[in-house]
C-alpha cells in the first residue's frame, strides 16, 4: 500500500504544481489517462485505501489525476465523510485499467443516491474542421433531451448515459429540457465552444428536486492529428448553468474501472 500511497501522493502533487492544467500521453495505447470527477454538490469527502486517507478534504467541483495509477489495484477503497470515519462507499478492493482514456465521476442517480460512473472517453481523430461535443447525464433528474440552437441534438437521455457527436467548428447555444418538452429549461442557455480538433465532454450534475442542477466539463484537445499531448484540466461548477473553462469535477466516490464501453457508464451505487 505505500507504493500506492506514493503513486498518489505524485498525483497530488502535479495537481497542485498545475492546478488548471494536466499533461499526459495522447494517443498512446500502452498508457492510460484516468480522472476522477466529484460531481456531487455540497459533499465533502475522504478517500481512503489500504487503511489511509489518500484524499483529504475532496469538494464538489475538484478533481484528481489517477493516471499515475494505471494497472494499480487500490485495496479497501472506501470513501468517508470529510473528518470521520463513516464509510459512506465500501468499494472494497479496485483495479484502474492499464491502458485507455477514461473518466470516473461520482455523481446522483436519477433517484438522489449517490452512484459512480464509469466512462470511457472517445480520443479518436476528428475530421479537419470539426470538433466533438459529448453530453453525459450524471444528475437526480429524469430522462431529459438536450437542444442545439433550439433543436433536439441528444434525445431521451437518462442518468448514466449520454451521446457524442462530431460538429463543423462554431458556438451552440444549449439548454436542457425534460424529454419531449421545450421547457421548463433546467440547465441553461449555455454557449459551448465547438473548436476544431478538441472534444468537450458535458456533465450534468447535481439534483433537479434540490435545485442545484449544474454543469461540468472536460476537454481533451489534439485529436486532430496525431496529438504530442492530451490537454485537461479543471472547469468550475457553472453557477448560472454557464459553462466555464477546461474540467474535471471529482466524486464523493473513486471506485474502479473493470472496463467500460465508449458510452455506456457502469454504475457502483453506496
Amino acid at each position: 500500500m505505500r507504493k500506492v500511497h506514493r503513486l498518489v501522493a505524485a498525483a497530488i502533487a502535479t495537481v497542485i504544481a498545475v492546478p488548471f492544467l494536466f499533461l499526459s500521453p495522447a494517443g498512446a495505447q500502452d498508457s492510460a489517462r484516468i480522472h476522477l470527477i466529484h460531481g456531487i454538490p455540497g459533499v465533502d469527502v475522504d478517500v481512503e485505501a489500504g487503511g489511509e486517507n489518500v484524499f483529504e478534504g475532496f469538494s464538489f467541483g475538484d478533481t484528481q489525476d489517477l493516471s499515475a495509477l494505471a494497472g494499480e489495484t487500490l485495496v479497501g477503497l472506501k470513501v468517508k465523510a470529510a473528518g470521520t470515519d463513516t464509510v459512506a462507499i465500501d468499494a472494497g478492493d479496485v483495479a484502474l485499467p492499464a491502458s485507455g482514456n477514461y473518466t470516473i465521476i461520482a455523481n446522483l442517480d436519477a433517484e438522489g443516491t449517490p452512484a459512480l460512473n464509469v466512462f470511457e472517453n472517445d480520443v479518436s481523430t476528428i475530421s479537419a474542421g470539426e470538433g466533438r461535443l459529448t453530453v453525459r447525464h450524471t444528475a437526480a433528474a429524469p430522462a431529459v433531451d438536450i437542444l442545439a440552437n433550439g433543436d433536439a441534438a441528444f434525445s431521451n437521455v437518462t442518468n448514466g448515459n449520454g451521446g457524442t457527436v462530431d460538429l463543423a467548428v462554431g458556438t451552440i447555444s444549449a439548454t436542457v429540457v425534460p424529454t419531449g418538452e421545450t421547457e421548463p429549461v433546467v440547465i441553461g442557455p449555455a454557449d459551448l465552444p465547438i473548436v476544431e480538433g478538441e472534444s468537450l465532454i458535458v456533465y450534468a450534475v447535481g439534483s433537479l428536486a434540490d435545485d442545484t442542477l449544474t454543469v461540468l466539463t472536460e476537454t481533451i484537445t489534439g485529436l486532430h492529428s496525431t496529438p504530442d499531448q492530451v490537454n485537461t484540466g479543471n472547469s468550475l461548477p457553472s453557477e448560472q448553468g454557464n459553462l466555464l473553462a477546461i474540467s474535471i469535477v471529482a466524486g464523493a466516490a473513486v471506485v474502479g474501472l473493470a472496463g467500460a464501453g465508449s458510452l455506456a457508464a457502469r454504475r457502483v451505487r453506496a
